[in-house]
């Protein structure tokens, strides 16, 4: 009796017509709850991309303040990233990677 109710609902018309709509809603149409997933996940990673430039450009905006306000910063960041220089001094740049390295031989002195 319940197995001759399993082959009605398969054998039922409506039935396999509304299987089908619904797989050709969830993969194959235009608005496909694949189609959702993808979209929402892109605007996720959009919106963290917005908020992420929202910031830096806040950041940005404080610098360029400074820099047109404070004439020792201006100073401090000629010098470091231009190497800039007044006219009575001379400049050393010592690269970070070409420090002296210390001996690590087998003997230590105290």
């Amino acid at each position: 009796m319940l197995k001759e109710k399993k082959y009605r609902v398969l054998k039922n018309k409506y039935f396999w017509i509304s299987v089908l709509f619904f797989i050709w809603m969830f993969f194959f149409d235009s608005n496909s709850l694949i189609l959702h997933y993808k979209l929402k996940k892109s605007i996720e990673k959009m919106t963290r991309n917005r908020n992420f430039l929202k910031k830096k450009i806040s950041l940005e905006e404080t610098k360029f303040k400074k820099l047109t306000t404070d004439s020792k910063y201006l100073e401090k960041l000629a010098r470091e990233k231009f190497y800039m220089k007044k006219e009575d001094e001379d400049l050393f740049i010592i690269p970070k990677n070409n420090r002296k390295q210390q001996f690590n031989g087998p003997y230590e002195y105290e």
